[in-house]
């Protein structure tokens, strides 16, 4: 017996002889490999969100801003480079995107981040911003949608925030959602889908609000 487990000692160190010796360029291979990608912010960059106008895909990340592709070029966005002046923080208001859409009337980007709203223009410039208080019930954006109006739905964790290119008005539990915590909105034409948090999903439709799905 002690003889078997002997041999099948001699086997297991003569197999992690050999793996250690000729699996080591591997090893140091896939390293690189992720130091690579790492490098060009393809597999450590967190996706969040992606929007498509024309030919451009628009991609926002965790912490690495925005990353524009065209099929021929490459441009990112981040807090830093879209400033008007290295020492005005007036472009993107974070580089931590969670939602991006267009706005194809008044040709707009809209990104919602970890700390507030910003648009800029097709071109990536004319920044503006927008945050807590007046135009926003919370910074943290995790939902955008315009409707056929142009009207942009700003969901937040403290309900939602309308803007219709000049006015601001904030819907919650007071005046039409069963729950204020927004996961997702979707529009189709002008009727608007809202799900939640809690996984509600309300409507609004013809000037009504309707809970279509309540909470289980």
């Amino acid at each position: 017996m002690k003889k078997m487990e002997l041999r099948w000692l001699y086997i297991f160190t003569f197999i992690s002889f050999i793996s250690a010796t000729f699996y080591l360029p591997t090893a140091k291979a896939d390293s690189n490999w992720l130091k690579y990608f790492k490098k060009d912010s393809l597999l450590n960059t967190y996706k969040t969100c992606y929007a498509v106008l024309d030919d451009s895909l628009w991609t926002g990340t965790f912490g690495d801003g925005i990353i524009i592709k065209d099929g021929k070029n490459v441009k990112k966005l981040t807090n830093k480079n879209t400033r008007s002046t290295p020492f005005i923080d007036d472009g993107l208001v974070s580089d931590y995107i969670n939602c991006i859409t267009f706005d194809e009337i008044r040709h707009k980007v809209w990104i919602g981040t970890n700390q507030g709203l910003c648009c800029c223009d097709y071109e990536y410039n004319n920044w503006e911003r927008f945050s807590e208080g007046k135009n926003l019930p919370n910074n943290v954006i995790r939902a955008l949608a315009v409707d056929n109006g142009g009207n942009l739905w700003v969901g937040t964790p403290s309900g939602i925030s309308i803007y219709d290119g000049e006015n601001w008005k904030q819907v919650n539990e007071n005046n039409g959602l069963l729950q204020g915590s927004i996961h997702s909105i979707k529009t189709q034409g002008n009727v608007v889908w809202v799900g939640t948090v809690g996984g509600s999903i309300s409507r609004y439709k013809d000037g009504k609000w309707e809970t279509v799905v309540g909470f289980d």
